[in-house]
């Protein structure tokens, strides 16, 4: 199949858990013998990204200019639908609907009457926010994703608990399907923790990490609030932030810290794109936490379990579909500091339940492997396509 990706950012410019996603569904298709080619914004924060056009194993990227570039959701692309109607593709796939690069290649995808997939990664009048954001994605919510959902041929979700949700809004049930996100085969591989606490210089033990944007929506100010309980009971804990700093969350963080007297015992790293690396980081936790606000699913919960790391987490969004409590997390209400500085002590104190727990994460998420998930996926365009076989 001659395929086309169209998303916002690509491979090297990596923001978040969606553009893992598109990277890793993209790199499994070619590697399957398809031609894929993905369609991605020429710049980030005014920065150009890569080359205009290349190839990154095996996949033809082809960096879009932007006549304009507000924000992230907000992009005005300079001939996308042309490039999308002159490329001769069996099928447009798209991601997200808020975005106006999904409005145009659903369009394009109508006139050419070829199939079209729009996957889901969130649904945003769910994801708390300042109140001037919610009205705004209120708004996309009702007017413009009912446009890319009638235009859709199927609509793809990453977690089940998204569905009522977009029925809300007008998409047909008959197009939905359930295709979470996942983690690379690789991840089940065991990775060395020493290596990252060296690399880093980390000095403290046990270590509870996190892994992934610095976001006042992330819940990082919860960890950070726990940090003195915890340390009551060890003394000589350390709690590593890895990622991007957005917002300039870093700086807010390092004040809360400084202001309860534990800024010793908090360390950050930056952002850690090689894959190595990210998996040591996983391995050096002696407890995952990650207390979000709403994740559709979380890209970092998917590789602290193959990891086998004992998880603390909240019980927003699709984490429920990823880890259920007690069985391979813990999980506790957003915000509840107390609960998070407990379930963490006692993750620390019964290693042998955080191993348990921690076994059965890494068990769980090998059908979440991309191996599996990019054969459903296969399976999903064929029927697009009207083809029964490959």
């Amino acid at each position: 199949m001659k395929l086309a990706q169209v998303h916002v950012f690509f491979y090297p410019r990596m923001v978040g858990g969606a553009e893992w996603y598109v990277y890793n569904v993209s790199r499994y298709l070619a590697k399957k013998g398809h031609d894929v080619h993905v369609f991605t914004a020429d710049r980030y924060e005014g920065e150009q990204i890569g080359l205009s056009e290349e190839e990154i194993e095996g996949v033809k990227v082809h960096r879009v200019p932007l006549w304009l570039d507000l924000t992230y959701r907000v992009k005005i692309w300079k001939g996308l639908r042309k490039r999308l109607v002159n490329g001769g593709f069996d099928l447009i796939h798209t991601y997200d609907y808020g975005q106006l690069h999904s409005y145009i290649a659903a369009n394009a995808a109508a006139n050419m009457g070829i199939p079209v997939a729009l996957t889901i990664f969130d649904v945003h009048s769910l994801i708390p926010r300042a109140y001037y954001k919610t009205v705004a994605m209120a708004g996309f919510d009702k007017i413009f994703a009912r446009h890319v959902f009638r235009n859709s041929t199927k609509i793809l979700l990453r977690a089940p608990n998204l569905l009522e949700a977009i029925l809300n809004m007008g998409a047909d049930r008959s197009k939905v399907h359930v295709t979470p996100s996942g983690i690379v085969d690789e991840s089940l591989k065991s990775a060395d923790g020493n290596m990252f606490i060296s690399k880093f210089s980390l000095n403290g033990s046990p270590v509870v990490l996190y892994l992934g944007r610095l976001h006042p929506s992330k819940g990082l100010q919860h960890i950070v609030a726990a940090v003195p309980r915890i340390l009551e009971a060890y003394p000589d804990a350390l709690f590593v932030f890895v990622g991007p700093d957005h917002s300039n969350h870093k700086k807010q963080l390092v004040k809360q810290a400084e202001t309860l007297s534990v800024a010793d015992h908090v360390a950050f790293t930056g952002p850690v794109y090689d894959f190595q690396t990210k998996m040591q980081a996983y391995a050096s936790a002696d407890v995952f936490t990650l207390p979000s606000s709403y994740e559709g699913t979380s890209q970092a919960v998917f590789e602290a379990m193959s990891q086998a790391r004992p998880i603390v987490t909240t019980n927003r969004g699709g984490i429920p579909f990823q880890v259920r409590h007690g069985k391979e997390a813990l999980h506790v209400n957003y915000g509840d500091v107390a609960k998070l500085a407990t379930s963490i002590i006692h993750l620390l104190g019964n290693r042998r339940f955080a191993s348990k727990l921690g076994e059965n994460a890494r068990r769980r998420v090998r059908k979440f492997a991309y191996s599996v998930l990019v054969k459903h996926l296969e399976e999903i365009y064929q029927e697009m396509l009207g083809k029964t076989d490959g």
